[in-house]
């Protein structure tokens, strides 16, 4: 009888193992320097905790479509030229997709800029997950211009 809860013990042990392993995965891939692709929770979450700032890099016209509340607008045909005007925190880049922040946190990773992410799905997996955004008004697109 002793054998079986041992061996049940050993079953436990490798399923404990085998899910540290697992969750710990993710955050060894991204390395810890601050880059990578995150989804619209883990966002939030970043918001929340380190105040990281959205960054939407889309054209100025998507922007006042819609987009999320606390987001920025730097055009990604800009952005490289306003580097020394990003937040000095966290960054979180959005577009339509994804695909293109991810190409954009590459460019300012060479800029020295470490703590650059972007939202895994873009702006549609912001939309699909049910989160808030907000249009932008005829004022404010002028004034982010």
């Amino acid at each position: 009888m002793e054998f079986l809860y041992y061996q049940n013990t050993i079953y436990f042990l490798i399923f404990a193992i085998v899910s540290g392993v697992m969750l710990l995965l993710p955050a060894l891939r991204k390395g810890g320097t601050g880059q990578g692709a995150i989804s619209a929770r883990e966002a939030v979450q970043l918001n929340n905790s380190q105040s990281a700032q959205f960054i939407d890099i889309r054209p100025y016209e998507e922007f006042a479509k819609g987009s999320i509340a606390q987001a920025k607008s730097f055009p990604k045909d800009e952005i490289e030229s306003k580097v020394a005007a990003l937040p000095k925190k966290p960054l979180i880049l959005i577009c339509a997709s994804g695909r293109t922040a991810q190409q954009t946190a590459q460019m300012l990773k060479k800029h020295n800029i470490e703590q650059v992410y972007w939202l895994k799905g873009g702006i549609n997996d912001w939309i699909s997950e049910g989160l808030p955004i907000k249009a932008t008004s005829e004022k404010s697109k002028k004034a982010a211009k």
